[in-house]
Formats: C-alpha cells, structure tokens, sequence
C-alpha cells in the first residue's frame, strides 16, 4: 500500500480544516490504506476526515515523517532485516497524486477544479485521447528490470556494492545531494553524474587497493526520484516528481493527458535546451512502436503543442470518429487510420466536404487521388452504403417448392427455366396467371401477366428475365378468399375451422369433438350469427347449411346462462351482433370473436352505448327535473342585469330536450389495458344491448370552449395541451391551461396540466374564465332571487324524495 500517495490525497485539507482532531496518526494512515483498498473516492475521504476533526498540523506531521523515510529511500532498518534489493514506486501511481508540492498546497476549491476539468467529456470523440483517461494504462515504468548501463546515477539513488574473492562483504548506501557515497577505509567516492559502468570501473579503481584479490561490483538498489517539466496543452502543465525510470508517456499521464486541443502526434523533449524526441502516440497505439517514449532524466522539459488538423472520418468506415493528422499525410492515411472501409461501404467514390473561408469545398475521391490529396484542419469525410439493389437476381414466390432469391444466369434466364431449377410448382398452384413484376428504368415498378401452364406446356413462348424481375405463383386457395367458420360455447374444441361446403350445424360441432359434459342431455339453445348482420336460432339436428364466415353459438339452457345480445360495430373484422352466453362475459371477450381490432383502430377510441334500465331512467329524470328549474332560476338571475357577472353556468334548454329523448349513455373504455389484463377492472362487463363502438384513428385533435375560435387541427406526437391551445389562438398560459381539459376519443375527461400530452383523435376543451362578484353584486342577486330560491328548493326536495 502505497502510504506517500495516501498522504498526498490529504494534503489538500490543509488550509481550509479547523477541528479538534479525534483520530490519531495511526488511525489517519489506517483508514487511508484501507480505502484505497475499497476504491473509495478523494472527496468521500475528506468529507470523513473533517467529519472526525483531522486538523492541517496533523497531516502535515505524517507526511513530513513520510518524506524523511522516502529521503533515505526506506527505512535502513527494514532493509537490514529483509536484505530485499528489490525496488518500489515511491511516486503515488494516480493523476491526483502526481500534482507537486505546490499543487497540493493550493486551496481545496482550486484542487477540485483540476480535477473537474481532467474529467470533463470531450465535445467531440478524437481518436487516442482515452488512452490517458484509461485507469488501467498507467505508463508506470517497471522498477525492477535490470537496471541498464547507461543509467545516470544521481543524488538519492541507493547502491550496493558488492566484495567477493579473498574478501566478503557489502556495501550499502545512498548518493548524497554532493553526489557522494563514503566506502569505509576508502573515504567518499564521487558517483553522481556517472553511469553504471563508469561508476563500476571508479569503484574498482578506488578499492583495488584495499581489496587487492577481490572482484567488485555495483548495482542500483532504489531509484532516486526526478523532477520534470510537463508545459503546453496538457490538463495540468507544472512540475511532476517522477521516477528515474519513468518515461514520456508516463510524465503525460501525471499531467492529465493532453488538452481538447493538444496533440497526440507533436509530443517534444526537451533536455539542457536541446531537442532530443518527438514522440506520436497514434505510432504507440496502432503499431506498437515507442521509439519516441524514452527515459527521462532531471530537468527534462516536455512541450505539447496545439494539434494541426482534426478529419472526422463518418459513415461506413470500421472506426468513424475524429482523426489527428498531419498536413503531410493523405486521405487514404485517414482512412487507414480509420480501420479501412465497412464491409458495406460504397468505395469507389468518398466525398471530402472541405471549409474554405466563408463556405465549403466537395471533393472526390476515388482509388486514383486518393494517395495525392492531402488532407486539411476541419475536413470531413463521408463514406457511403451501398445501394440495396441486386446486379444478377431474380426472385421467385408463391405456390413453388424452393421460394427466394436466384442467380440471373444461363440456367436461370426465363421463366421456364427458373421454374425447373426450383423444381417446379407445388400440386395447388393457380397456373392459369401468374405475376411477374418488374422494375423500370425510372424504379418504378410494372406488372406482367404470365400464361404460365401455357409456357409450361409449351403452347406460350417463354419469357426471358431481368436484373431483379420477380415471379410470383399464387396457389389456388390464395387465389379465393380464404373463408372460414367459427364455433363458441359449450363444445369440446371451439375456435375458427376452415370453411366447407354442405356442412350443418350438426356436422360442425362433430367436427369440434362434440358437446361438453355440460351441454349433454341438457337443452340447447344454438344461434348463427351471418356475415351480413343477421342470426337464426335453431336447433342442433337443424338441416340448415352453414355458409362461410357464419359464426355459431352453442350454449346449455341452465341458470348460469344469461339471455341478450350485443352488437359491435367499427374497426373489428367481423362486426355484427353476438350472443352473451355466460355471466361475465367481458369486452375483450366479445372483441376476439369479432376477429381482434383492426389496424386503423383507435388506440383510445373504444367505448360502449349502454341502455338505462328502470333505475336509472329514473334517476336520469330527477336530473332532468332539477336541470329544468335550474334554468328557470338562472333567468332570473340574468333578468337582473348584473353587469360583468358570469360566475353561475347557464342551463342549455336544448340541451335538456336532447337527454329527455336519449335513453342511452356513453361508457367509456381503456381498450389497451383492458385487452392487456382480461377479467381485470378495466375489462368492462357487458349487458343486453350494449352497442360498442371502435372508431378509427383520428389524426387530428379538435380545440373548442373559450377559444377565438374552435377547429380541428392536425395531430402532432408527443405535443401537450399548450401547444394546440396555440392553434387556437390564445397563448399556452399557466392559467389557460389550469382551466383546460382533455376528452379522449372514447369520452374519457382528464383535467389538463402542463406537462399533459394530448392523443390523436382527443379533444381539448377551455373552460369560461369566471368573474368573481363584489359585495354589491352579490347582495343584489340575493334580494332578486331570494323568494325564486326558496320555491325552486321546495320543489327539488320533493322531486329527489
């Protein structure tokens, strides 16, 4: 666990955290290791951390006794007791940690900033910048590969140099800032500046006086730590502390990667004012290759310029994105890049749409060009699909053993010989016409009559194909309308049968496995309902001949039975009159014998015209009643010339005459959750004489009520009321759309909000603004009505008692 990388993840409370501190230095260091083990997050760390009274002294100890350790490169003490010469990362292995001192002495706010801004998204996906982004690629060198030659040693680096022959011993120490290490008996040596092999030969020049007969050698324990300068467009340029071992990329992975307009392809090194690499990540990621992604060494300078063209690469390439390119490079080096085409682009011609000034350049390319075009800042290129058409196919349907598509060729160039190699048509093929279809040169499509027992007799001449003709056979049943009868109630196996001819009722339920045990040595009561709308009642040995389409109700007289009929009507495929034959029986009951709803039905625009019984004819009157002298009673009201009052609706006496002569009401039915959930509370029950109604669609939604004016406007998905109280001519206001409501097209009402989309066929309803009264006015209409008031009371309590 790497406790220096924990210490730095806190420093950054060390000037905003005023507390009395509750943990020790110990439980401060356990908890950090502990979760960074857990993957727990910086700012989730802090927020503990001040919550338990962490003060900025305290942190600033425990990373103060961690550098003295790391100065020493580990602790002297340790390395005695493991004699482990293997090295370890003393720079904390994450972008946060990789800010220097100074960083992580500026304020908290600022720190979170930073890294806001290393984790904010790209505008737009350029091709390799993930790469610094990945958690998982790192750049962090290897620190225990044999360390080479020409390594530098310098202060800090810990060495052991090694007697063996005559004499036997180790020695084991840490370059001093001088560049110093003291070999006892022999005094300081100078190290620093030399390489491993220089410095070897000076050690052995140095003690082959004191061990004569002994052979030396050196090698590098732990690796001092350098300083390198990261500037340019980089998400944080400063100074990082690096590992000796670390490289370029590496350094650019501490600074956050590049910017949303640095290079990837212009990376420089700088070292004592000379350039020594350029390094290009896209020769890293697509070839492997990291000549450019050499050792650093102190002082190194590394400068990330501004990119010099971006190409977006779009359509039908393996890897569409954005490109960084170098003017120097063609477009076929973009569409290398790129993965090369799809496997359904259209290659022989890419269109380039290029900015030039104050409008845009097309351009072609083509296999001829496209290695001499070179490419500019801000192109895009679009590559194609290819077209869904055919060079050599010809297609064969219907009433034939092998259906599909074929090859247009000699074997397969008329119809005769197509009709061989599919193997011929099947035994109930309509041969006497065929179809074939074919396309024009305008892609338009003509039909052609084809004698095809004519051609297959030899008595019609053959018909030669086309690119894309296709020849279609129907078979004698498609040729008809299929026709069919279908069966209901009490027999072993109900459903729809095919239709044939001769067939009684008698035969028709033999043919359905009979009676139920329930029906057996019961009365029946059997109904046909026809195509036409009528229906017989007759009984089973009946020699009446079914025709197609009849529908036929068998059912037991028992007192389970219910008597009635309903009647459906609309969208449905089989509309027409049907028997309730059971207690709960359900509309969704009634739409699958009618064949299902079709496709132009209305998705909310199922409802049921039910008659009232007795009870509520009566109730219907008492209404009508109090209607009645509530109109009497708001002419008063109106005779009383009270100006700018229009708070008490105004009865409609037509419309009262109107429900006087209806004796039916409109129940309305979510048909979706209904047929979703049969035998649910949305699954409506039905009664003798109910009539439902399935409208077609309507692609249109009416706005009337206190509007400018009402009209029926187009529907448009998705829009909510505001938008067509606006075609309305009144402004979608919080308060027009509060008095609002909505009627589906199967008569339900929804009182509308702002967020309330409106459905095709519905119709949105503006309630009248009211007036509120004033004192006077109300006391007036109090003294106008007042003796009205007490006789219209009178009455309505006798006529609801």
């Amino acid at each position: 666990m790497n406790l220096k990388k924990a210490l730095m993840l806190c420093a950054v409370l060390s000037v905003s955290l005023v507390a009395s501190a509750n943990m020790t230095d110990q439980q401060v260091m356990k908890y950090v290791a502990e979760q960074q083990a857990k993957g727990t997050s910086q700012q989730e760390m802090i927020q503990y951390l001040i919550k338990h009274g962490v003060t900025p002294q305290q942190i600033q100890s425990l990373k103060q006794k961690w550098s003295k350790v790391n100065a020493n490169g580990g602790s002297d003490a340790e390395l005695s007791a493991t004699g482990s010469r293997r090295r370890t990362s003393n720079i904390a292995n994450s972008k946060e940690a990789s800010l220097n001192q100074q960083d992580l002495m500026q304020p908290a706010s600022d720190s979170l900033y930073i890294k806001n801004v290393k984790e904010e998204e790209e505008t737009i996906k350029v091709f390799g910048r993930d790469i610094f982004k990945n958690e998982n690629i790192t750049f962090e060198p290897n620190m225990n590969i044999a360390t080479p030659s020409n390594y530098i040693l310098g202060a800090g680096d810990q060495v052991f140099i090694d007697v063996y022959g005559a004499s036997q011993m180790t020695i084991d120490g840490t370059i001093s800032p001088d560049g110093k290490i003291t070999v006892e008996n022999v005094g300081p040596v100078q190290l620093g500046g030399l390489s491993v092999e220089q410095a070897t030969k000076r050690l052995r020049s140095k003690l082959g006086s004191v061990y004569a007969d002994s052979k030396i050698s050196l090698t590098v324990g732990q690796t001092r730590t350098i300083q390198v300068n990261v500037m340019g467009e980089v998400q944080v340029p400063g100074t990082y502390t690096l590992s000796a071992f670390a490289s370029v990329f590496h350094a650019l992975y501490s600074a956050g990667g590049v910017s949303e307009i640095g290079s990837l392809r212009n990376i420089r090194l700088y070292r004592n004012n000379q350039l020594v690499t350029t390094a290009d990540m896209y020769d890293y990621i697509l070839n492997g290759q990291l000549s450019g992604d050499i050792r650093l060494e102190d002082n190194d300078v590394i400068v990330v310029g501004t990119y010099e063209a971006l190409v977006n690469m779009a359509g039908k390439v393996k890897r569409p994105m954005y490109y960084e390119m170098k003017p120097t490079e063609s477009f076929a080096k973009a569409l290398e890049y790129a993965g090369g085409f799809a496997s359904d682009a259209y290659t022989k011609t890419v269109r380039v749409f290029r900015k030039a000034g104050g409008d845009y350049l097309v351009l072609n390319i083509n296999d001829s060009n496209k290695d001499l075009v070179m490419i500019a800042d801000g192109d895009s290129l679009s590559v194609d699909s290819i077209l869904p058409r055919y060079k050599n196919m010809v297609e064969l349907r219907g009433a034939v053993f092998h259906e599909g598509m074929y090859q247009l060729s000699a074997e397969t160039h008329s119809v005769a010989s197509l009709l061989a190699f599919a193997d011929g048509v099947t035994e109930d093929a309509y041969t006497e016409r065929a179809l074939l279809q074919r396309m024009r040169k305008d892609r338009m499509l003509e039909t052609i009559p084809v004698d095809l027992q004519g051609i297959l007799d030899g008595k019609v001449s053959d018909i030669e194909l086309q690119n894309e003709d296709v020849l279609i056979v129907p078979s004698m049943q498609s040729a008809h309308e299929s026709q069919t009868l279908t069966l209901y109630g009490d027999v072993m196996e109900p459903g729809v049968y095919p239709f044939s001819h001769n067939t009684t009722v008698s035969d028709f339920v033999l043919q359905a496995g009979g009676l139920t045990d329930k029906a057996m040595g019961n009365d029946l009561s059997i109904t046909v309902a026809h195509r036409d709308g009528s229906s017989q009642t007759l009984a089973l040995d009946d020699a009446l001949i079914l025709k197609p389409y009849d529908q036929v109700y068998v059912r037991s007289k028992s007192k389970e039975q219910v008597g009635g009929t309903v009647s459906i009507e609309g969208e449905v495929n089989y509309e027409g009159p049907y028997t309730l034959n059971m207690q709960t029986q359900r509309i969704s009951d009634i739409i699958a014998l009618a064949g299902g709803l079709t496709e132009k039905a209305a998705a909310n625009g199922v409802y049921v015209l039910r008659l009232m019984n007795e009870e509520e004819l009566r109730l219907r009157q008492n209404k009508l009643d109090i209607d009645r002298y509530g109109s009497t009673y708001n002419a008063i009201i109106r005779s009383s010339q009270m100006q700018g009052v229009t708070t008490l609706p105004i009865s409609d006496s037509l419309l009262i005459e109107r429900d006087t002569r209806e004796d039916f009401y409109k129940v309305a039915v979510d048909i979706r959750k209904a047929l979703k959930k049969p035998g649910s509370k949305y699954d409506l029950l039905l009664r003798d004489g109910d009539r439902i109604i399935v409208e077609e669609e309507e692609n249109v939604v009416k706005v009337s009520g206190s509007v400018a004016y009402s009209i029926h406007v187009p529907y448009m998905e998705g829009k909510r009321v505001g938008y067509y109280l606006r075609r309305g001519g009144l402004p979608a206001s919080h308060g027009n759309i509060k008095r609002s409501y909505v009627i589906d097209q199967n008569g339900m009402a929804w009182s509308a909000k702002r967020r309330t989309r409106v459905k095709a066929g519905s119709e949105v309803v503006l309630r009248e603004r009211t007036t509120e009264m004033n004192a006077t006015q109300k006391t007036s209409i109090f003294v106008a009505v007042a003796s009205a008031v007490a006789t219209t009371a009178a009455v309505i309590i006798s006529v609801l008692k």
